[in-house]
């Protein structure tokens, strides 16, 4: 049960801060919303492996504008697929172009500052709640987003150009539709089943956006 509980709490937790959040809406500002917003996706960004929101959002950024190119970051075809699975590829300088909006955004600057510190309290409480707790919304969460988005960045782009993937879906909720995405990278839902659309559409578009 524990691997169960983790599984689906790793699960809503991608949708709403990787899929949603650093993904659709950081990276790409496919829709707005309130400044309470921002902060709960990037809370659930963190807590399941995607560290700095600068960092997540400039290098998709780099990734669209150098697809499947020997200058994408994490392109399997030239970085390398077991670096691109594991999610262990590595990018040695960002452009200003990609970085100079979300510079402007406090709450990216405040989670890419702090967010490691802010990590190791939310681990430390699950810890002494008790290790099962510690597994379910610390460990697994963590340690399936790390490998869940290797799989996207690999499986979606070993064919040399970035092609849907409908089991990735399992593993990167709302992600699947690679070729869909990057051919409408400002789309807010890839397919009449994309639930991070649905979260959008139905719920985020129609908050209050921030001032």
């Amino acid at each position: 049960m524990t691997l169960i509980f983790g599984y689906l709490f790793y699960y809503f937790s991608a949708l709403i801060g990787h899929s949603v959040g650093y993904h659709r809406y950081f990276s790409h500002r496919n829709f707005t919303t309130n400044k309470i917003v921002e902060i709960v996706m990037l809370f659930f960004g963190l807590i399941c492996g995607g560290r700095s929101p600068l960092m997540w959002a400039a290098v998709h950024r780099m990734h669209h504008s150098k697809s499947d190119t020997d200058e994408d970051p994490h392109s399997p075809l030239f970085v390398g697929a077991w670096k691109v699975l594991t999610s262990r590829f590595k990018v040695n300088y960002i452009p200003r172009k990609y970085l100079v909006d979300l510079l402007k955004n406090p709450r990216v600057m405040f989670f890419h500052r702090y967010g490691k510190y802010i990590h190791i309290v939310y681990a430390v409480a699950f810890l002494l709640l008790g290790i099962e707790y510690f597994l379910i919304f610390v460990v697994i969460p963590f340690v399936l987003a790390w490998f869940s988005f290797g799989f996207l960045n690999y499986f979606a782009h070993c064919r040399g150009g970035p092609t849907n993937v409908i089991w990735l879906n399992l593993f990167a909720p709302g992600e699947a539709w690679h070729e869909t995405h990057h051919k409408f990278p400002r789309a807010n839902s890839l397919h009449k089943f994309d639930i991070a659309g649905f979260i959008i559409e139905k719920i985020l578009i129609r908050t209050k956006p921030s001032s």
